[in-house]
C-alpha cells in the first residue's frame, strides 16, 4: 500500500546547510485519493487530517523544511491536485527570498514549475483524471500551487499531459522555460504558432524577418531558438563560443559570440549581420544588454523587445519600439492560455522541440535549497536543474 510521506532525505549539494525536519505520522495516499468505488468524486474531505512535507520560507526569509504541513481538505471544483514527482529550479526562485517579493505572506511556499501524478480532481474537471501523468507551470499569489511542496493545487487548465516519451524530470523544465518562450513569441511578439510548413521562395530574405535573442544558452533561450526558428525567423543568439554548436543545432542561423567582447562590439557584429532589420528582440541577461539590445533593433520600422530578465524603467526607448510586457501570470489567470501548453507538447511529440540538458537532483525538497544556491552562484554548467522526489 502507497504512501504518500517518505523519510526525509539530504541534499546532494555540498554547500547546502542542514536542515532540520519536523516528523509527524505517516499519511496514507488513500486519504487523499478517491476510493475506486467514487471515481472522480474526489472533492470529498479526507477522514483525518493529513500533512505533507513542504518547503516553507518563514517570516525571516529563511527556507524551514516541515513533514506537518496541512494538506488542502477541499479543491473548487475547477481544480486540480498533483502528487510531485519532479520541480525544475529556476532564478525567480531564489530571487525571490533574496529580495523579498512574490512573498504575500509568511509562511509562503515558491517553486513555479513541475511534474506529477493526478491525485484529486474537482467535481468540474473534465480533462484530466486521477492517475494522469502531467506537467504544470504556476502562479505565485496561491500558496496551494507553490512547487516546493508535495501535494500541488492548480487550476485544470493549468494541467498538461506528459508528451510521449518524456520522464517526470524532463516535463519538469516545460513550465517556466519552455512556456516562457512559447508565450513571449506566439502572445506577445506576434509569432504564428503553426507557421506554414515552408516560406515561399519569393519571399526576400530580409522580409522573412529576424529575431535577437541575448542569452541564447539560456534554457528559456535554447526554447526560443527553436520556436522562431520554427516560424521561419532568421534568429541571431548571442552567447558564449562554448554554448554556440548547440545553439547553431537549434536552428540559431547566426551566433555572436560574446567572449572577450565589450557590449558594444557585440553591438557592432550584430548590426553586421542584419543592419536596420532586426525587429523582434529578447534580453534574458538583464537591465545593461537589454539598453544595447535595444540600440540595435531597426530604426526604420516598428519594433518590440521582451526584456525577460530585467530592464531600467529609466532607459530610454525609440518612438518605434514597443516594449512588450511578458506577464506569465496570464497563463493561470487565463483559461485560453492553455492553447500554449497544448501546443508546446504537440511539437514535443512530434520531434520539433529538443529539450535542454537537464541535471538531475536526488534528494527531494531537502535538495531544493543546495539548488537553488547552485544557480544563483552560476553553477548550473548551462544544464537545467530539476528536483526528483523519487
Amino acid at each position: 500500500m502507497p504512501f504518500l510521506m517518505v523519510a526525509a532525505q539530504t541534499a546532494i549539494d555540498e554547500t547546502s546547510k542542514v536542515i532540520t525536519v519536523e516528523k509527524t505520522p505517516e499519511v496514507r495516499l488513500e486519504q487523499i485519493n478517491p476510493h475506486p468505488e467514487t471515481g472522480n468524486d474526489a472533492v470529498r474531505p479526507p477522514q483525518e487530517n493529513p500533512m505533507q512535507c513542504a518547503l516553507l520560507i518563514n517570516a525571516a526569509c529563511e527556507y524551514k523544511l516541515t513533514m506537518s504541513f496541512p494538506v488542502p481538505t477541499s479543491l473548487h471544483s475547477n481544480e486540480v491536485m498533483i502528487r510531485n514527482y519532479a520541480t525544475g529550479l529556476n532564478p525567480i526562485d531564489w530571487k525571490s527570498l533574496a529580495y523579498n517579493f512574490c512573498l504575500p505572506q509568511f509562511p509562503w511556499i515558491t517553486g513555479r514549475e513541475m511534474a506529477g501524478i493526478v491525485a484529486r480532481v474537482g467535481d468540474a474537471v473534465t480533462n484530466c483524471r486521477v492517475g494522469d501523468r502531467v506537467w504544470t507551470s504556476t502562479y505565485y499569489k496561491d500558496r496551494r500551487a507553490g512547487c516546493f511542496q508535495d501535494l500541488v493545487v492548480v487550476p485544470e487548465h493549468t494541467v498538461a499531459r506528459i508528451p510521449a516519451g518524456l520522464d517526470f524530470e524532463s516535463a519538469a523544465c516545460l513550465g517556466v522555460g519552455a512556456l516562457t518562450a512559447a508565450m513571449t513569441l506566439w502572445k506577445w511578439m506576434g509569432i504564428p504558432m503553426y507557421p506554414p510548413p515552408a516560406v515561399p521562395s519569393t519571399v526576400a530574405r530580409d522580409d522573412r524577418g529576424y529575431v535577437l535573442i541575448w542569452g541564447g544558452s539560456s534554457v528559456t533561450g535554447q526554447f526560443a531558438t527553436q520556436l522562431a526558428a520554427l516560424a521561419h525567423l532568421h534568429v541571431i543568439a548571442v552567447c558564449s563560443g562554448q554554448a554556440a554548436p548547440v545553439l547553431r543545432q537549434l536552428g540559431a542561423k547566426h551566433i555572436v559570440v560574446r567572449d572577450g567582447l565589450s557590449d558594444a562590439e557585440i553591438a557592432d557584429a550584430i548590426r553586421g549581420i542584419a543592419g536596420d532589420d532586426i525587429t523582434r528582440g529578447i534580453d534574458l541577461v538583464g537591465s545593461k544588454t537589454a539598453r544595447t539590445l535595444l540600440e540595435v533593433l531597426s530604426k526604420s520600422k516598428p519594433a518590440l523587445l521582451a526584456p525577460l530578465a530585467m530592464m531600467s524603467s529609466s532607459t530610454p526607448v525609440p518612438d518605434n519600439v514597443t516594449v512588450v510586457g511578458v506577464e506569465m501570470k496570464q497563463f493561470v489567470l487565463d483559461p485560453s492560455s492553455k492553447v500554449y501548453s497544448s501546443r508546446l507538447n504537440e511539437l514535443i511529440e512530434d520531434g520539433h522541440i529538443q529539450l535542454p540538458q537537464i541535471e538531475v537532483i536526488k534528494g527531494g525538497l531537502a535538495a531544493v535549497e543546495g539548488g537553488l544556491r547552485r544557480l544563483k552562484e552560476g553553477r548550473a554548467n548551462g544544464k537545467k536543474l530539476v528536483v526528483s522526489f523519487t
